[in-house]
């Protein structure tokens, strides 16, 4: 029984919040669709071009990143060294 009412409370709100073109009521900001903000639709061949673009950005950003890593690594070697020598 109360699942019933709950379900037919929640179907009348769901009606009541469609927007109807009523001129005397002014909807809030953001609320009606501005437009078709449709994706472009592109060519395969210029999908596989992006594609490969991407996977060689990919490529160049994982090696600076390495170098990073590496380049992190022998200062953190190096700042273990020169802490040794002044404790010494």
């Amino acid at each position: 029984m109360r699942l019933i009412l709950t379900s037919i409370i929640f179907v009348a709100l769901a009606g009541c919040s469609i927007q109807d073109d009523r001129p005397s009521y002014e909807y809030p900001e953001g609320s009606k669709t501005k437009g078709t903000d449709w994706p472009k639709l592109s060519i395969a061949t210029e999908l596989q071009a992006a594609a490969i673009s991407v996977q060689s950005r990919t490529q160049i950003n994982q090696k600076d990143a390495d170098r990073l890593v590496a380049r992190a690594k022998t200062l953190w070697a190096r700042t273990k060294h020169l802490r040794r020598q002044v404790r010494d």
